[in-house]
């Protein structure tokens, strides 16, 4: 008997088993891979409805503290100037003012 007999019909059916199974076991791997897709962006599509939703209802009271925020912009510059007038001529209250990030005798920025 030699050796480079074809493959016995046992073999061949067992190799076309194999295969199919194979086949299958992709297919199904790429349906849950298209399932869990579809599932990741329909949640990604709600979250941005949801926080698009919050925006709206945020954004009324964002504006009014930024209004606010620039109303008082002038009176925070003038508190800052009179503060760093206060270190300069008092050098015990320097420590303050550098504890909190404030150089004596800058005056603000906006």
């Amino acid at each position: 008997m030699s050796e480079t007999d074809p493959l016995s019909p046992a073999r061949n059916s067992d190799l076309e088993w194999q295969v199919a199974a194979l086949q299958r076991q992709i297919f199904l791997l790429m349906l849950a891979l298209v399932v869990v897709t579809a599932t990741i962006v329909f949640y990604l599509f709600c979250e941005s409805r949801f926080m698009g939703n919050d925006l709206g209802e945020i954004q009324p009271q964002a504006t009014q503290i930024i209004r606010s925020y620039n109303q008082n912009a002038q009176a925070i510059q003038n508190f800052r100037a009179q503060m760093a007038n206060y270190a300069a001529t008092h050098q015990t209250f320097q420590p303050v003012m550098r504890k909190y990030g404030w150089a004596p005798g800058a005056t603000a920025t906006k």
